[in-house]
């Protein structure tokens, strides 16, 4: 038995052996071009390893067009950069270095990516290093990504004009201009993406923007001076998740498709309506969207403070997803004419719940276009039942209601809810219930 197992042992040895000899033979067969764009996809360490396979491997390393060196140390990169021999980098990554290095090591290796025409550059390293000013002056950069290190100051030229997409996450701005500044150097950007711990004023202006994420996330007291202003009138896509603003302003936003908006709110923006207005001039700037994700379930008391009286119309809105309350989907229902796609997250308004008031007319949406419906964190209580069966009841070309339900709801509950739900009366025909839980 035990001379059967080593035999085993010994086949399975030897056609290991055999299969990773059959595969450097193939890789063997490939151009070296293909085995070298191969060889992009690795970080720039396994890519040198590879020198070990044989003579022909040898070298190939220095001609893959990518360097990435994720936690590599400085003699590692030195030796890299000196034995390098194509001409033309298209990616260059620093990111998580092994030990920290000073800031003429830094701008020693962006000045060798930048002679050789850096197209992608990704940079992740100590926070206490300044960004070089070798950085904003590359004619060749489409893609920039820094990541929670250096400092943008206001002065120094800044001319990056084939800078297509900027992440800016965690990175700290010198002043107040120092992001104006350096987006006034980048005349084709389309792509931006800026994350912040401390926000005081970011003014975000580009004529070229089709795309900004922004986030602020910190949790410090909120100045009263703190501000977000847009000013992006070729905007297609919009992401905001923000904390610490007390006022967002934006100009025209004539282009955009979609957004995905976050606001939060702090106890110190209780009850002010100065914020409450500010917020919902800002959401009413987001009236051409055809796609809005917009979440209040942090704004609730403050936006529903002057939601109610407001006349903000979405005419294009084809698909909402929302987390608010009763009131404020009350509003879009009657403000939404071609809404077909409906995803609602109930959100309670303090300790009560209150009731959908419904329009007096039925909304155009409601009659005539909303096709799907998703209702989450449904608990089966009455205002609950009563919106549903309101949609129900009058959505004439409605496919599809779906509930879902809180995953710990009592079975009792659920199954009255089931059972009532699926005696409503139906507007369509057409229109099937599902259940699911969440």
């Amino acid at each position: 038995m035990e001379r059967e197992e080593e035999q085993t042992r010994k086949r399975y040895k030897c056609s290991n052996g055999e299969q990773n000899a059959l595969s450097v033979d193939r890789l063997n067969d490939l151009p070296d071009p293909l085995i070298c764009h191969i060889l992009s996809f690795l970080p720039t360490k396994s890519s040198v390893r590879t020198s070990v396979l044989g003579q022909r491997w040898r070298h190939l390393w220095t001609y893959v067009p990518n360097l990435d060196f994720s936690r590599a140390n400085e003699d590692f990169i030195d030796k890299v950069m000196s034995l390098h021999r194509i001409p033309d980098i298209i990616t260059f990554r620093l990111k998580e270095l092994m030990a920290e290095c000073n800031g003429n090591q830094i701008e020693r290796w962006l000045s060798f990516a930048i002679e050789r025409n850096v197209q992608n550059l990704e940079l992740y390293y100590p926070p206490k290093n300044v960004l070089p000013q070798c950085l904003f002056t590359c004619q060749t950069l489409v893609d920039l990504r820094i990541y929670m290190c250096g400092t943008i100051i206001v002065g120094g030229t800044v001319f990056l004009p084939r800078l297509k997409k900027l992440s800016l996450i965690h990175v700290r701005f010198d002043a107040d201009e120092s992001l104006p500044h350096l987006l006034s150097g980048c005349p084709v950007l389309e792509d931006l993406v800026v994350e912040s711990l401390c926000l005081v004023y970011f003014n975000i202006s580009s004529p070229t923007l089709k795309s900004l994420c922004f986030k602020s996330d910190g949790y410090r007291f909120n100045n009263i001076d703190d501000r977000l202003a847009i000013n992006t009138p070729a905007l297609r896509y919009l992401k905001i998740d923000d904390c610490l603003s007390n006022h967002i302003e934006t100009g025209p936003l004539t282009s955009l498709l979609e957004a995905d908006i976050k606001l939060h709110n702090h106890k110190k923006k209780q009850n002010n309506l100065v914020y409450s207005r500010s917020a919902l001039e800002f959401i009413d700037s987001l009236r051409n969207t055809k796609c809005l994700t917009l979440n209040l379930a942090f704004n609730a008391k403050i936006v529903n403070s002057v939601f109610s009286s407001s006349a903000i119309s979405f005419h294009n809105l084809n698909k909402l997803e929302l987390f608010a309350d009763f009131c404020v989907l009350s509003k879009f229902l009657e403000n939404a004419d071609n809404l077909e796609i409906l995803i609602y997250w109930e959100i309670s308004n303090g300790s009560t719940r209150r009731r959908m008031e419904p329009p007096e007319q039925v909304p155009t949406c409601v009659s005539s276009r909303l096709r799907a419906v998703k209702l989450i964190h449904i608990s089966g209580e009455e205002n609950e039942l009563e919106m549903i069966g309101y949609l129900m009841r009058n959505g004439k070309v409605l496919e599809r209601m779906e509930i879902a339900y809180r995953r710990f709801l009592d079975f009792r509950k659920t199954d009255h809810m089931h059972r009532e739900i699926s005696q409503f009366e139906r507007g369509s025909e057409a229109c099937e219930v599902a259940f699911s839980t969440w």
